[in-house]
């Protein structure tokens, strides 16, 4: 049986009821330890209402993107109400959408069912196109052929910058960060002690992520990283992971990435 390393992102409120990595890796007769890399912070957005109601697109890349949007949908509903707690409902949605003059018509783009079904749940707001290629740059892509008018990324803080890159030429793409990626400390000795002489690879869930546990990457230097996709093999090799080490999804499916049977090495690529 195959004992994995994977890293985790905290976030108190996914929206999401899938199965966690551990349990979709134990699907595969697979063992795996846990590390937390960081934590999921909410950016409340300035006149938050001004920025987005005369969007043609709204565009989301994950799970945490909507969160915050939601966060701030939450914030927004309750405005002027004692004793709201801003945790968003049925009742705050439609609050927010008779408030904010939520423009008829709004398009919702997004990366995966995953975004998806964690939209409809956090907002009930349906989505007119997926892009299920396993990237930003995919969406940008296909947008920059389906879209006009004002387009609102809500996005990270700090992005990988894959669906600006494919937009580049496109005059009205307004980003909002609606959340950060914060580091969370944790106790660098409990790591250095832990027997990792059964260790057949690393699952690294976001380049941030690869960045902060590198560390750990270079004591194993003989164990296999993989990598959720594109633009995060991308942030490892910048950060001096040899790309001889990464392994990638090859399945198109973001929600299919996990299954480690499908994935190739980066050399072969």
């Amino acid at each position: 049986m195959g004992k994995y390393i994977y890293t985790y992102i905290e976030n108190g409120q996914m929206y999401d009821k899938s199965p966690s990595l551990a349990e979709l890796l134990a699907k595969e007769g697979l063992s795996c330890e846990k590390i937390v890399t960081g934590r999921i912070e909410y950016i409340k957005v300035k006149d938050f209402e001004t920025q987005i109601k005369d969007a043609q697109w709204l565009v989301f890349t994950s799970k945490n993107a909507v969160a915050g949007f939601a966060y701030n949908v939450g914030e927004m509903a309750c405005e002027g109400e004692p004793d709201c707690d801003g945790v968003l409902n049925g009742d705050s949605v439609e609050a927010f959408a008779v408030r904010s003059g939520f423009p008829d018509g709004i398009k919702i783009a997004v990366v995966g069912n995953k975004t998806k079904e964690a939209l409809r749940m956090a907002c009930g707001f349906e989505t007119d196109f997926v892009s299920y290629k396993s990237t930003g740059l995919e969406l940008g892509r296909s947008l920059m052929n389906i879209a006009a008018g004002k387009i609102v990324y809500l996005c990270a803080e700090i992005t990988s910058g894959s669906l600006e890159e494919a937009m580049n030429e496109y005059e009205n793409l307004i980003k909002i960060p609606v959340y950060r990626n914060e580091p969370v400390d944790y106790d660098g000795m409990e790591y250095d002690s832990m027997n990792c002489g059964d260790i057949d690879g690393i699952i690294v869930t976001s380049g941030s992520s690869g960045e902060r546990i590198k560390w750990l990457i270079d004591r194993l230097d003989d164990v296999l990283v993989y990598s959720i996709g594109p633009a995060c093999s991308k942030k490892l090799m910048e950060s001096g992971i040899v790309k001889e080490r990464i392994v990638r999804q090859k399945s198109i499916h973001m929600t299919d990435w996990w299954k480690l049977s499908d994935a190739e090495p980066m050399k072969n690529q």
